[in-house]
């Protein structure tokens, strides 16, 4: 049966108590009603009245501990709510700890076998350079294996690398560092870092040695490689700068036979027709005169203009920007097409740069005059980046632009193998309806003068 009493209520607390007065009416009504039951007689005087009190105080105490026994009642199971809320939080709390010291010691067994496994070499030293860690299966440049070198002084372990030792000491200084040194035949790049207490003073010095052999060899290698490519390539321009001078040798002689041979040929071929005609009369054969003499001055317009072709003198007189203004005057006197050049070149570029620079864009200019169908066309050609860099647009008919050769422009794959040859770049941009655009540079580079093509 539960105390019905404050906590720490004493034992007249408990007497006079509701406890105590049920006992008090119980024993008060057992009193009266004894006789009265025992003698079988009706009660008389105060008996009546006493006994309704002491029933009623009896009823009444019992009611009120029955409230306080659903009170309490209520209140233990309050408490053992909060109890049971507060169970579960500290079983949550011990199972998250729990949790977080698995995972940690997950991290601290990866670790360790990352460090065990690892091609590097990790030590530790304490304040006093001495090594308290060794770990790791790479090549040691402690000269001891795994673990063998705890104990030992890093001076003494490195005693022949002057430059591992100044940063050893660096590190217990509490400065970062590194260094390279080279042991049996093995390269290693050793890293060292400080690490401090909990008052933040330095403890030692944390050492990462990594074996660097095989990077160093493939630097080395392709050091070779590169210094290898850049000799083929030096070739490559001289070869091509002699193949352009070649060409352009042999254009400007075959121009000079044109000029000096075939031309002077034509030129005596139409004085002696000229005076064959003096000397007829009949009309059928004058005639016939005339339409030699006609052919005759054809052939020689057409020699005139593959003489252009092979060797304009402007280019060798005036250079690239006086070559293609000759050039587009030609063009727009034949075709009709309306021309525009726009010069921004500073002076004096290497001339065989300007020969390539030339004969690309004499090559774009045909195919506009043989296959655009342009009204129009718009060239311009200025410094930039060191070379000479050239546009050439035109509001023809344009293409589907495809890698490779394009039917009737066989010339592009050429135009860009030779941009590129020189050691520029090409680009074409067309479309149908919308016309073509060829940009090109070349490089005049100081390097490049004497190989470029």
């Amino acid at each position: 049966m539960k105390d019905f009493r404050p906590v720490g209520a004493g034992p007249s607390r408990r007497f006079f108590g509701w406890p105590g007065v049920a006992a008090f009416a119980g024993i008060l009504t057992a009193v009266l009603g004894w006789p009265w039951l025992t003698a079988q007689r009706a009660p008389t005087g105060l008996e009546l009245p006493l006994g309704v009190v002491a029933v009623a105080l009896m009823v009444t105490a019992t009611w009120c501990m029955a409230r306080e026994r659903q009170r309490l009642t209520r209140a233990d199971a309050g408490t053992t709510a909060e109890l049971a809320r507060k169970q579960s939080m500290f079983q949550d709390e011990l199972e998250q700890r729990l949790r977080v010291q698995r995972k940690l010691r997950e991290s601290e067994a990866r670790l360790v076998a990352i460090v065990e496994s690892a091609p590097i070499v990790l030590a530790a030293t304490d304040r006093e350079g001495v090594v308290v860690f060794s770990a790791g299966v790479g090549p040691n440049p402690l000269g001891k294996k795994t673990g063998e070198a705890v104990g030992w002084p890093a001076a003494e372990l490195f005693a022949n690398h002057a430059a591992v030792l100044e940063v050893i000491h660096g590190a217990l200084s509490g400065v970062e560092g590194q260094a390279m040194m080279t042991q049996g035949g093995q390269s290693f790049s050793v890293s060292l870092a400080p690490y401090r207490d909990a008052a933040g003073q330095t403890a030692g010095a944390i050492i990462v040695a990594v074996d660097v052999s095989d990077r160093r060899r493939a630097e080395a290698a392709l050091r070779r490689t590169v210094d290898t490519l850049k000799q083929v390539d030096q070739e490559r321009r001289a070869l091509l700068s002699r193949l352009v001078r070649a060409q352009e040798e042999e254009r400007r002689r075959i121009a000079s036979d044109i000029h000096d041979d075939s031309i002077q040929s034509m030129f005596a071929v139409g004085v002696r027709l000229h005076t064959l005609r003096a000397a007829l009369h009949d009309r059928a054969q004058l005639e016939q005169i005339d339409r030699i003499q006609q052919d005759v001055q054809q052939t020689t317009d057409r020699l005139r203009n593959l003489l252009f072709e092979l060797r304009p003198a402007a280019l060798d007189e005036g250079g690239l920007a006086a070559a293609l203004r000759e050039y587009l005057d030609v063009m727009k006197t034949q075709s009709g097409i309306e021309v525009q050049l726009d010069i921004a070149m500073a002076p004096n570029p290497a001339s065989e740069t300007e020969v390539i620079a030339y004969r690309i864009a004499q090559e774009a200019l045909t195919n506009v005059r043989k296959h655009a169908e342009a009204h129009r066309i718009a060239c311009a050609v200025s410094t930039e980046d060191g070379g000479i860099l050239t546009r050439v647009a035109d509001d023809g008919v344009g293409f589907e632009a495809r890698t490779g050769s394009v039917p009737g422009h066989l010339g592009l794959v050429a135009m860009r193998e030779r941009a590129e040859m020189a050691g520029g770049w090409l680009r074409l941009t067309s479309s149908a309806g919308k016309g073509t655009t060829v940009e090109f540079w070349i490089p005049d580079r100081s390097e490049e003068v004497e190989h470029a093509a």
